[in-house]
């Protein structure tokens, strides 16, 4: 086998549009393990919201990886050990806070198996629980109640809203944050340097496994640096403009079974 790790985005990229793995794709993914290849899921999601996509492929049976965070995390699923992991200054967390309340924008982290945030009713946070199937916890003053590492803060809103907000926290937080759009809806905050790239070459070292053993697949703009990483960068047809071309091969869509289509092309 080339190709030894297949690491895949989740959203628009390895699950339907309304967040079903396909039939095709576990079938692909069983065998490429059984083969001895090995998964890493790499999400912007928490590690949490992403376990029950490990435990439908049987990752938490057989072994895998969660790439959690856009990089800030990795976590082995047969054990549930984490491998790595990086935090937020936790002198900082106040300012990014008060940005958002600022502005009028609503802002979460995570905890456990809930998301935490001063903006219960907002639809956008809503949408974010339904995705990850994670719980929302309101709390009256997130400043005060975070006493705890966190790995990001995520403000959400209409996709005019983050366009707005985007140059405006990057401006705001300097050179000591990665500020970037995981989806038109969410505007990531981490700390500097962390992205799926990053998290991806830490995976790689860990594992031992040089970037040429490696595939990548991704839809959207922060799956690039992971792709970039990998020995061969794959985009979903349906993936933005830029990640298309700066692929090494542009597969089927995340509704037409791409991820299959590269697993059986490239690593069976």
């Amino acid at each position: 086998m080339k190709y030894q790790v297949l690491a895949t985005d989740l959203d628009g990229t390895l699950v339907t549009d309304d967040k079903q793995i396909t039939e095709r794709t576990k079938a692909a993914i069983q065998t490429m393990v059984k083969r001895g290849g090995i998964l890493v899921l790499a999400s912007g999601r928490p590690s949490y919201g992403v376990w029950h996509v490990a435990r439908e492929l049987g990752l938490d049976r057989d072994g895998g990886y969660i790439l959690s965070y856009n990089g800030g995390e990795l976590l082995e699923c047969s054990t549930g050990e984490v491998e790595f992991s990086v935090s937020i200054p936790s002198e900082r967390i106040p300012d990014i806070i008060e940005l958002s309340r600022r502005y009028q924008t609503a802002i979460l982290t995570y905890e456990g198996s809930d998301i935490i945030t001063e903006n219960g009713n907002d639809i956008y946070v809503a949408g974010e629980a339904r995705n990850v199937k994670m719980d929302v916890k309101e709390v009256p003053d997130l400043i005060s109640y975070i006493t705890f590492p966190i790995v990001k803060l995520m403000m959400v809103g209409s996709e005019e809203q983050i366009l707005k907000m985007e140059p405006i926290v990057r401006e705001a937080l300097g050179p000591e944050f990665a500020v970037f759009r995981s989806e038109a809806y969410h505007l990531e905050i981490l700390p500097a340097g962390i992205d799926k790239g990053t998290g991806l070459q830490r995976t790689m070292d860990h594992l031992k496994i040089p970037r040429e053993a490696v595939i990548s697949c991704g839809d959207y703009d922060n799956d690039i640096p992971m792709n970039e990483a990998a020995g061969f960068g794959v985009a979903m047809a349906n993936g933005c403009p830029r990640i298309k071309e700066l692929a090494d091969y542009v597969t089927l869509s995340n509704e037409q079974d791409g991820v299959a289509e590269v697993i059986e092309k490239f690593m069976l």
